[in-house]
């Protein structure tokens, strides 16, 4: 009942809720990536352009360099200088012109390390930035003689990542060095190069301070598919495979484990460059995620309200229904009726169970009426009995037998004292009309009580009273409330021992609670006993030992409430504790 219930609900509830909210959530999803898809485009090629003009500037360095020194006349003239070894004055105004031709660009440009003019020679003679003819034995950077070789035969221009070391006390610094071939006139194939040293760390902080995204990764790769530059450690793409992402010719969106990347590139015109973008879905623009964010969560949240809320008026509808069905059974069985937790608002089941109950009510009304006359004449009958007992014939019989003792005697005695101790202590319980008194009250009449034990046993046990002054005088407690707890520990512990024995009385005051313990040294009870005992006092009927214990007990609950009541502690041979906690 309750499955089919809570599944008609779920439809009832949940899907007319949902529907709305998926269909509002998937499209702004789709327009979301559409628009995040078109402004990352615009923006990465905004910054493409941006690079491409910062990487044309090197490229028409060295273009401008092979169109000053790479002519058929410069070039032949170098050439015949280095060969023949022949400097005349024409020849030094010449080396003097290429010199400055590759000083200049050093000096104004930050990004240039170092600008080398070769052609090829008998005596491996170059010419170098600030130094002007230098030789491959007296230079520190020579290793980019080895890639003009390997490459003078493929391409015109090219590059390659190197580091170049000035002294042997100085850290290696990394440059990417660009090549470009220099043609001459009569041979058909590279007859020198000039090698363009860039700063490689340069290019790349400029890619870093032009980045658009968080996390995103700008690459520049050569018309070799070798990453030139970059603005960041390739570490967190070194899943991704760079090749597949080199051979597309557009934009487009890679799925890898379990994250998007948006792909951007654009080719540059000169040398077969290209400028590539790999940026990661969730460092993009932080509003439509958010927007996609807020969709899924509300989406969630209007499932899990659903849910809820499907889930409560499943349990309301059956709790009725079960509710109807338990009184149509008391009814029948003619019993009394289950207790009905009261609802908030008005449906058809609190209009059927209101119906049932008030038939229900007045087809038992005059039983119940015959039951409260029983108990008023039962109530009736026990005033008059107690009626019957004036308290005044109890006072001035005792003290007819006072004087009685007194006459036979000639002097008070033991039995004197007793009748004394004892009419007090009746006085305080038939006179006192409050049931609850002070704990210094009830303390001076229990003493009444433990010195008419005292004669009676004489002086069997002795009695420690433990607890402070002004904590008797302030708290309260229901009246006669020790002397059933020592009478117990007297007649249940201490009358069957032989020797002198001993009572503690030890009251402690809390913060929320008042602890009155009585504790004898008597003969004990054994944990079957202990266990009976405890019985008893969660007895609801009448107790056939220990009824004074039961009967404080009851008092105690019914003046505080059923979580106070009397402890007992107790181990044969040992001795009984039997405590009670009073609410301040």
């Amino acid at each position: 009942m309750r499955k089919k219930f809570f599944m008609k609900n779920l439809l009832l509830f949940l899907v007319p809720l949902l529907i709305p909210i998926i269909i509002l959530g998937t499209l702004s999803i789709v327009i979301t990536q559409r628009y995040l898809q078109e402004e990352v485009n615009k923006n990465n090629l905004n910054l493409f352009n941006q690079i491409d003009r910062n990487i044309e500037l090197i490229f028409n360095e060295i273009d401008s360099l092979s169109i000053s020194l790479g002519n058929t006349e410069v070039l032949y003239r170098i050439e015949d200088i280095l060969q023949t070894q022949t400097l005349t004055l024409e020849n030094l105004r010449l080396m003097k012109t290429s010199q400055n031709y590759i000083n200049a660009p050093v000096i104004a440009k930050p990004y240039i390390e170092s600008i080398y003019v070769y052609v090829n020679n008998e005596h491996n003679q170059f010419i170098a930035n600030g130094v002007g003819l230098t030789t491959f034995s007296e230079f520190h950077d020579v290793s980019w003689r080895s890639s003009f070789k390997d490459n003078q035969n493929k391409t015109e221009v090219w590059t390659e990542p190197r580091q170049i070391q000035r002294y042997s006390f100085e850290a290696p610094i990394s440059v990417t060095t660009v090549y470009k071939n220099l043609f001459s006139n009569v041979l058909y194939q590279p007859n020198g190069v000039i090698v363009l040293n860039i700063y490689t760390n340069y290019i790349e902080n400029l890619l870093k301070n032009i980045v658009t995204y968080p996390d995103q990764h700008i690459l520049v790769v050569d018309g070799n598919d070798q990453v030139i530059f970059k603005n960041r450690p390739l570490d967190k793409l070194e899943n991704i495979n760079l090749k597949d992402i080199m051979y597309a010719n557009e934009s487009f969106t890679l799925q890898n484990e379990g994250k998007a990347y948006l792909i951007s590139q654009l080719h540059s015109s000169k040398y077969g460059w290209r400028y590539i973008s790999i940026t990661q879905g969730q460092s993009l623009t932080p509003v439509p995620f958010q927007l996609s964010t807020v969709t899924l969560s509300l989406v969630l949240l209007s499932f899990l309200l659903g849910l809820a809320l499907t889930y409560y008026l499943t349990r309301r509808n059956v709790n009725h229904i079960r509710n109807i069905i338990s009184i149509i059974n008391y009814a029948e069985r003619g019993i009394p009726l289950p207790s009905i937790s009261p609802s908030s608002g008005v449906n058809e089941y609190d209009y059927i169970t209101q119906k049932i109950v008030k038939n229900f009510i007045e087809q038992n009304y005059l039983q119940v009426q015959l039951s409260e006359k029983k108990y008023k004449l039962q109530a009736a009958e026990l005033v008059a009995l107690q009626s019957q007992i004036n308290p005044h014939f109890l006072f001035n019989t005792l003290e007819t037998i006072y004087w009685k003792v007194i006459g036979l005697t000639g002097q008070p005695n033991e039995a004197n004292r007793m009748l004394e101790y004892l009419s007090d202590l009746l006085k305080y319980a038939l006179d006192t009309p409050n049931k609850i008194v002070t704990l210094e009250k009830e303390i001076n009449y229990t003493e009444n009580y433990l010195s008419i034990q005292k004669i009676r046993y004489r002086n069997q046990f002795d009695v420690i009273w433990d607890y402070e002054e002004e904590d008797v005088e302030r708290y309260s407690v229901v009246k006669l409330l020790l002397q059933p707890l020592i009478e117990n520990s007297i007649y249940h512990g201490i009358k069957e021992k032989q020797g002198k024995s001993g009572i503690k009385i030890k009251i402690t005051c809390f913060s929320a609670y008042i602890r009155i313990a009585v504790i004898d040294n008597g003969i004990g009870m054994s944990k079957a006993r202990l266990e009976e005992v405890r019985r008893q006092m969660d007895f609801e009927g009448l107790a056939s030992e220990h009824i004074g214990l039961v009967n404080t007990n009851k008092r105690i609950q019914l003046t505080y409430g059923s979580v106070y009541k009397i402890h007992i502690q107790s181990k044969q041979q040992w001795g009984t504790v039997v405590s009670v906690h009073i609410p301040m």
